[in-house]
């Protein structure tokens, strides 16, 4: 018995790795995601080129090759990060990918006759960028982001195939030890812990946004 309360407190122990590594790396994610889309839309060509191939890139090749390239490629090189920061950078720069597209898309709806207006009477790119696109554009993404969210709170368990104790290699560690699958379903359940709540989160702003406008 006490044997099986050492298993649970490290399961929850795992929990809040991932919910670190998740938030954080979501954090580098929409930082850069903004940025990407910005260069997606702004007036400089090569930046467009730039934000352009990063996004192909991203979207066309696994998260697991990035991820193992930073492990155990970039230290030949000399730079040398942790598995837990290695994990957090891959997932950042990864999801960002996505992220930025979303907000391109809400950026691209916003009605044109505005932006002009805008421009009719004086306003820079950035003071529209700041003043109109981006209230805008983050009201009608909330929709796209909510799934974006989930799908990477699910996806830090890439980290486990380089020994991050965050909750899928937890589980397994658990699983030798104790020869009892069953500790997976433990796994399921945490992360549906996890995803359900920030489903709820987002719904939960979606109404507000919808009210407001």
């Amino acid at each position: 018995m006490n044997l099986f309360w050492e298993y649970v407190s490290r399961l929850l122990h795992s929990m809040w790795t991932t919910i670190e590594l998740a938030f954080l790396s979501l954090m580098l994610a929409f930082l850069v995601g903004l940025i990407l889309a910005i260069m997606r839309v702004g007036p400089s060509a090569p930046l467009r080129t730039f934000a352009a191939c990063y996004v192909e890139l991203m979207r066309m090749t696994p998260i697991l090759a990035f991820l193992i390239m930073v492990v155990w490629g970039l230290p030949k090189l000399g730079w040398m990060f942790s598995e837990f920061t290695s994990s957090l950078l891959v997932l950042g720069f990864y999801t960002a990918a996505w992220i930025s597209e979303a907000f391109r898309s809400g950026i691209d709806a916003i009605p044109q006759g505005q932006i002009e207006a805008a421009r009719s009477i004086g306003m820079t790119f950035w003071q529209i960028l700041r003043h109109l696109v981006i209230p805008q554009a983050a009201r009608t993404v909330i929709p796209s982001l909510s799934g974006l969210v989930i799908v990477h709170i699910k996806s830090t368990s890439v980290a486990a195939v380089v020994g991050v104790l965050e909750i899928t290699e937890t589980a397994q560690l658990i699983n030798v030890e104790s020869a009892q699958w069953l500790w997976f379903i433990g796994a399921i359940f945490a992360y549906m812990s996890l995803t359900i709540p920030t489903g709820l989160i987002f719904r939960v702003l979606e109404r507000k946004m919808a009210i407001r406008r």
